[in-house]
Formats: C-alpha cells, structure tokens, sequence
C-alpha cells in the first residue's frame, strides 16, 4: 500500500536532504494566508494542499501578488473539493522567476525490481507525454541498491540530458540528494516537475510528489504525522471504516490488509485475492449491486486479522448480507480465515439465517472450514465445485429475498 504525501511534507523531506526548496508557509484559513504571503514576500502561489495530482488543470494552483490576493485565493480554495478530496489547508509559496525547467524522477521499475533515474531537461510536461512524444529527451537510468546513485553516474545522467559545466554539476547534486530522499525514506516515487533553475541560476524545487510504502511504516516513527495528514487512499479521504480498517492492519505486520468502502452498497465483500476480487466485483454490478466493501489480505497470521476485520465491517450500518471467499487458496488454510469469520459473526450476534452469509473457498483445510461454517444456522458453504460467480448470485439473491 502507497500513501502520497502532502506536498509540504514532501518539501520537507528534500530541504533535510539539502535539496533548495521555494520557501513556503501552509494556511487554514484567508488571514493566515494573507500573513504567510505577507512574510514570505507578497508574489506568491497558492495551492490546495491534497494528496493528489493535476491541481493545476482544475484552478487548484492561483498566482496572488498581493497578500489580499492570496487570501482571495485561499478563501476560494478552503471548504471546496477537488476531486473526491475535501481542502482544509492551502500552501502558500514564494513565485519562482523559473529560466529552466528539468525534470526529475526516481521511482521502481517492475520488470528489473530496481530503482530507476528518469531525468529529462523537457521539464514541466508529463512523464507520458515526454514518453509518448519525445522519447530521445527521456533519460532512463537504472540504479543498483548496494551501489545507489554516486555522484559520477548522477553526472552521467545530467549529462545524458544535455547539461554540460557549472549546470551539470549543480544537477549532479541535486539528482544525488534525490535518490538519498528515496533511499532513506523507503519511497516508492520522488519525483520533481519541474526541477527549476531560478533567476539566479540555482537550482531548486517548486513542487514535489513523495510516495512512500506504507509497509516501511514500521521503520519510520516520523511518518504519524504524514500519515495522520495524508487521511487517503489514494484518489478520496478514508472513511471511518476505512480508517479503523488501517488500525486494525497496524496490529500484526506478517500480512496486509487492502480494503475500500463504497457507501451505496449493502453486502459486504471479502472475497481475497486480486484476480478473484475483480471477478466478484464484476458479478456483483453485472446483478445489479454494489459491494459495500473489497477486502484483501496476504498470507501470515491472518486469523486475528479476518475476526478483527470482519467484526469492524459487521459494524456498518444499512449491510444486509456477507460474503466470504476467494479462488483455490495454497498459502493459507481455508479454516483459518474462515475461524476468524466465523468467530466474528458469533460475537457480533448475527443470525444467518436472517442476515444472509455465504461462503466460498476451496484449498487446504476446506472440510474443516465447512464443518466451523455449519456450526451457524444459515451459513451457506460452497467449495472450488461451485463458481465463485454463482456464490455471487447466491448472496445477491439471498438478500433481495430477505429484504424484499
């Protein structure tokens, strides 16, 4: 799992690192605004602080040359939504006089599961317009962990863009000190558009995206309040659920969670693994219904997890029924998973037989899984001979039945 961070955050992490930075302030309300602007010199920009991206395309990003109009733009800015995200704070920033824009990135390559450099000195344009439309200006630069990025290959990447003399090496180091901030924070992308050269002739950053790996939490006791700030999963904030979903996963670190919740449905989906999620998903809508919930979870001591889990979902009012299952299971033992189910539903009083549950699981430990689901009136039990979209249909029309 990946969180985005706020982009103040971000420019944190690049100013320890010694990477320049324009001089920000953030904001909650126009007056704080006003006073930032005010401090940090009066030319200023003004962004809703959200964990995602294309803020400019949508009026999220104002100039202001004036502190009055930095408040005029904050005061447009704060209690409205961008996207799924609400705006309670606004950045506000020094306008760099930009004369170059580079941009720079380090993220992971999927195919090699190593570190990637991608630098370009075509900044300010998208990493898949770069790609899709001048290619030859997109330098590609695969980074070895034990050897990281030393300085003379960071050279050779600015190089390969085209920089030559005091600019390259200015490059050099700032590439040099990105990947340090990759490195050091178990990131999954940094990335920096534009990596800008000022007036001045200095090299610094006006904006940048942090996504990190939210599974490296554990190292990190400085991320609570990059956590607690970011509150998303990636395109919307999390709901309570969602949120007590994360608590939940924080309590053992040998598996992880993946769980959204959609509020216009009424049966509560746990159905684990990514390709048997999909297909339940797609039979649920082509019937017409919406899961309340998806709920992944990778193998390790899961039982806990799955009582914990499903006894927080069976919490969430307006559910009407429940399903459980996933393709043929070889990592972890059906009974295991469906103990925790099971466990929960014992605890949280439900009646199957009014509150419609159905399960479907095959693998290891399916026959003591059948026999844990019969020992609830209701339950209903399907193995890997029934398909995973016919269970579907079953609690689909076991809750229509029920609340018709």
């Amino acid at each position: 799992m990946m969180i985005r961070l706020l982009e103040h955050h971000g420019l944190d992490l690049l100013r320890s690192a010694g990477i320049g930075v324009a001089a920000y302030r953030t904001a909650d309300s126009p007056e704080a605004a006003a006073e930032a602007a005010r401090a940090l010199g009066d030319a200023v920009v003004v962004k809703a602080l959200i964990p995602t991206g294309g803020r400019g395309k949508v009026g999220a990003v104002r100039r202001a040359g004036t502190p009055a109009e930095a408040a005029e733009a904050a005061r447009a800015l704060l209690g409205s939504h961008v996207g799924h995200f609400p705006v309670r704070q606004v950045l506000v920033q020094v306008a760099v006089d930009i004369r170059e824009e580079y941009f720079a990135a380090i993220t992971f390559d999927s195919m090699t599961r190593t570190p990637v450099m991608l630098f370009s000195v075509s900044g300010g344009m998208e990493v898949e317009d770069l790609v899709n439309h001048h290619p030859e200006a997109l330098v590609i630069r695969p980074i070895e962990p034990i050897l990281g990025l030393p300085l003379f290959i960071a050279r050779e990447v600015a190089e390969g863009g085209g920089l030559k003399g005091d600019r390259l090496l200015a490059t050099a180091s700032a590439l040099g000190r990105l990947y340090r901030v990759f490195r050091e924070n178990d990131a999954f992308l940094v990335e920096v558009n534009p990596l800008a050269v000022d007036q001045a002739g200095e090299i610094l950053a006006p904006s940048v995206v942090v996504t990190l790996d939210i599974q490296a939490r554990f190292r990190h006791p400085e991320w609570g309040t990059y956590v607690a700030d970011t509150d998303s999963n990636g395109w919307r904030s999390l709901t309570p659920l969602e949120r007590c979903m994360r608590d939940i996963d924080a309590t053992d670190l040998s598996s992880v969670i993946r769980f959204n919740e959609f509020s216009e449905g009424r049966i509560a989906c746990l159905i684990t693994g990514g390709g048997g999620g999909l297909v339940a998903l797609d039979q649920m809508q082509r019937l017409g219904e919406m899961p309340a919930t998806t709920f992944d979870i990778t193998p390790g001591q899961v039982e806990e997890k799955m009582y914990l889990a499903t006894k927080a979902i069976l919490g969430r009012p307006g559910l009407r029924g429940l399903i459980a299952g996933g393709n043929i299971s070889n990592f972890i033992r059906v009974d295991v998973k469906v103990r925790g189910v099971v466990r929960a539903l014992k605890d949280s009083g439900v009646d199957p037989r009014r509150f419609p549950v159905v399960f479907r699981y095959g693998g290891p430990g399916v026959e003591a899984a059948r026999a844990l689901a019969e020992g609830m009136a209701g339950i209903e039990f399907y193995d890997e001979g029934t398909p995973l979209e016919d269970a579907v249909a079953r609690i689909v029309e076991r809750v229509r039945t029920i609340t018709a």
